[in-house]
């Protein structure tokens, strides 16, 4: 008996919840929260994603920088973390609650001499520090995952992975399965898309 992929049987090249090899998402599997569009460049501007773990945070910081150009940067935890920021016309800092504060009064200082536009994801808000620079600041709080985002999202991640047109996909995620998925995943993607995965596997399984 020749083998058959159990999701080419579902009409899937593969399941759609794989992890990504990186947290930037291409733009077919991109939903839109109503925070894709990027910041202005050099406007004297301080963005802050607030969210917890998995909330989406440097998914976003890494959509905008495909639009903008800029320096990433993550702080590392602990000793690793005591490097100082990148400034330049737009940055992006990750995980900058971990930022040692001499070094963020440092690079808030200088980037605020080139009116520079940082974008920050934390799980702290920053902007009672950065005030004192005179930036104007955003604080955008990430907390999208939901019955209807999740319905939304794993329509598009199943669509992004059709064999054919023409070959039906008998895999669709429900209200009742999106709801326990919800309650398990404690507001993280991250851990929905790994709910979600197994929920894809068990069914091309027993296809």
């Amino acid at each position: 008996m020749s083998y058959c992929d159990p999701y080419h049987k579902l009409g899937l090249c593969r399941n759609p919840f794989l992890a990504p090899d990186n947290l930037q998402i291409p733009s077919q599997r991109w939903i839109d929260f109503g925070f894709s569009e990027a910041p202005p460049i050099q406007k004297g501007l301080f963005w802050q994603v607030i969210g917890e773990k998995g909330a989406g945070k440097t998914s976003h910081l890494l959509h905008w920088r495909q639009q903008t150009g800029g320096i990433y940067y993550y702080c590392q935890p602990g000793w690793k973390g005591w490097l100082l920021p990148p400034v330049a016309k737009i940055v992006y800092w990750d995980e900058a609650n971990r930022i040692p504060l001499p070094l963020l009064l440092i690079s808030l200082w200088r980037s605020r001499f080139i009116n520079a536009t940082i974008v920050v994801a934390t799980h702290n808000n920053l902007a009672k520090i950065v005030s004192w620079f005179g930036f104007e600041i955003k604080t955008i709080s990430l907390s999208t995952l939901c019955v209807e985002n999740l319905l939304q999202w794993a329509k598009k991640l199943i669509e992004s992975e059709r064999l054919s047109p023409s070959i039906p996909i008998p895999l669709e995620l429900t209200t009742d399965d999106a709801k326990k998925i919800i309650a398990q995943s404690q507001g993280s993607w991250r851990k929905a898309a790994n709910y979600l995965h197994i929920w894809a596997a068990q069914i091309a399984k027993n296809y």
